[in-house]
């Protein structure tokens, strides 16, 4: 009986075994980030961001502290090198973390702050569109995609504003169904 116990405490342990694997979370800066990771993934997203970091800010700055916490886990780890990466990167010093705009394809400016511009769009909507209108938007695709760039290397909000405008028309839809161009 003492035998058939220990046996199968040793079967499950060696089960456990083939099934828990080592994750680590990560901080940076003091922060803790969603997901965790294995060690290669942290390993190559700190070479990406530190050789992207020393390329963009030019200034030998040490990027923020990352620290990473093992902890066992039935399930992988699901983060990805890529999107850690992004954000080391977007902690180094002298790099900032931008948006570059483009409108149907045509690049109009590197966005510092998304909920800036995009304020500032709901306002130009609302600007062109009568109140009593069923729907608005631009005629034109307007896209954002992060990038990163040298410290301070961004367009002035406004100017990206009135280069929207210039390319981009406000559609609305009155009452009465009929499409509209502001």
């Amino acid at each position: 009986m003492w035998k058939k116990t220990v046996l199968s405490l040793a079967a499950v342990i060696v089960l456990a075994a083939a099934y828990v694997r080592p994750v680590y979370s990560v901080e940076l800066g003091g922060v803790g980030l969603p997901g965790s990771w294995d060690r290669a993934s942290i390993r190559r997203a700190a070479e990406l961001a530190r050789a992207a970091g020393e390329e963009l800010s030019r200034s030998g700055a040490e990027p923020a502290g990352l620290t990473a916490h093992m902890r066992l886990s039935l399930k992988p780890a699901e983060g990805d090198a890529q999107e850690l990466a992004r954000a080391m990167l977007a902690e180094y010093p002298g790099v900032d973390r931008v948006w570059e705009v483009r409108v149907d394809g045509i690049e109009v400016g590197l966005a510092a702050d998304r909920s800036a511009l995009g304020e500032v769009l709901m306002a130009a909507i609302a600007e062109a569109s009568p109140p009593d209108s069923l729907r608005t938007g631009f005629d034109s695709e307007i896209a954002l995609r992060e990038v990163f760039v040298t410290e301070g290397n961004f367009t002035d909000l406004m100017d990206i504003s009135g280069r929207i405008r210039s390319l981009a028309r406000v559609t609305y839809v009155s009452p009465d169904g009929e499409l509209h161009y502001a």
